[in-house]
């Protein structure tokens, strides 16, 4: 769904990459729980809530008007516990991983990663939504209050880092997009049809390559990556598919950890859309900067961090358009 990417964003994610960590040499426990709070603005005719943020009006005027704007508190809470047998190079974990931290990814996942020799890491994962999102069940209902509806997103992912000893990774995501009540286009006067159109149910396949440089170790390393998406809803003009870049930099220096990432992505959609006679294509841009600064008082282990994201959705039909910004403050302890 296009603004799948605008709710990742209101948890503190653009979706660039940071390679995946090397598993530990030792049996035992590790992992990182980070707990903060931010401030978030958003503009959505789509999203309804999330949480218990809400995320849009539930009340609009026209189908031909852009989104209004909604600010409001959020908490930023990430975690992962992770278990590492050494013997065997096996490691499985809970939570976040802290990679997917960093490049600001918080979907919750589950999963096993195994070193195979030369070959590098690889791993496999569950995918799910971490709190109840909800949208609307037609979104275009105007003059009324609209009906909110739960959205999931669940699924799981396959990763080959470190593909035999370069800085390759190759990852590979599905997701199952599920509308509970799916009434998209029920107030406006289309046929049965042209409804089935809108449908946002549907089938989520994500392609990425990315490769880590590293110079003038450890000061900088940057990541670029490439990745295809299709979007295959039920509906076909919900249906799309996207190519896009990311860049993940990050810059080392003293005790302060400095991590930016850029994104920007071009979506085509399969059909018209019937409520307006034209596609929906777009282009989205997304950014973000978060500084690390470690052992804050003096604390071992811990990194004091700040962040602030932004990310827009420029459609060719105003009432697809969307924009998020988001900034947070908190504390990460990392065992």
């Amino acid at each position: 769904m296009r603004f799948q990417l605008l709710l990742v964003l209101l948890l503190c994610s653009i979706p660039t990459s940071y390679a995946i960590e090397p598993i530990p040499k030792e049996n035992g426990f590790g992992g990182f729980v980070n707990v903060g709070i931010g401030g978030t603005t958003v503009e959505s005719n789509n999203l309804a809530k999330f949480g218990s943020v809400d995320l849009s009006n539930d009340t609009i005027n026209s189908v031909n008007d852009k989104p209004d704007s909604e600010s409001s508190a959020i908490p930023v809470i990430a975690a992962e516990l992770a278990y590492t047998f050494a013997d065997t190079r096996t490691q499985i974990f809970l939570g976040n991983q802290l990679e997917d931290y960093i490049r600001f990814d918080f979907s919750t996942l589950a999963g096993i990663r195994q070193e195979i020799g030369s070959a590098g890491i690889l791993g496999a994962s569950l995918l799910y939504t971490p709190l109840a999102t909800e949208v609307w069940e037609d979104p275009f209902l105007t003059g009324s209050p609209r009906t909110k509806t739960d959205r999931s997103a669940d699924g799981y992912r396959l990763i080959w880092s470190k593909v035999y000893g370069t800085g390759l990774e190759l990852r590979y995501s599905y997701r199952d997009v599920d509308i509970d009540n799916e009434r998209s286009g029920a107030s406006v006067a289309l046929s049965d049809a042209e409804r089935t159109l809108l449908n946002r149910n549907g089938d989520n396949h994500r392609v990425t390559a990315e490769y880590t440089f590293d110079w003038d170790k450890p000061k900088h390393r940057l990541v670029p990556a490439i990745s295809y998406n299709d979007h295959d809803s039920d509906g076909r003009a919900m249906a799309y598919e996207s190519l896009s870049l990311g860049f993940n930099y990050i810059y080392f220096v003293n005790r302060w950890r400095l991590v930016s990432n850029l994104y920007i992505a071009d979506l085509s959609f399969d059909e018209a859309n019937p409520v307006y006679g034209q596609k929906a294509d777009s282009t989205q841009l997304g950014a973000s900067f978060t500084a690390f600064y470690s052992k804050p008082f003096g604390w071992e282990g811990w990194f004091a961090n700040g962040s602030i994201s932004w990310f827009e959705d420029d459609s060719d039909i105003n009432f697809y358009d969307a924009s998020a910004g988001l900034f947070s403050v908190g504390l990460l302890y990392r065992f």
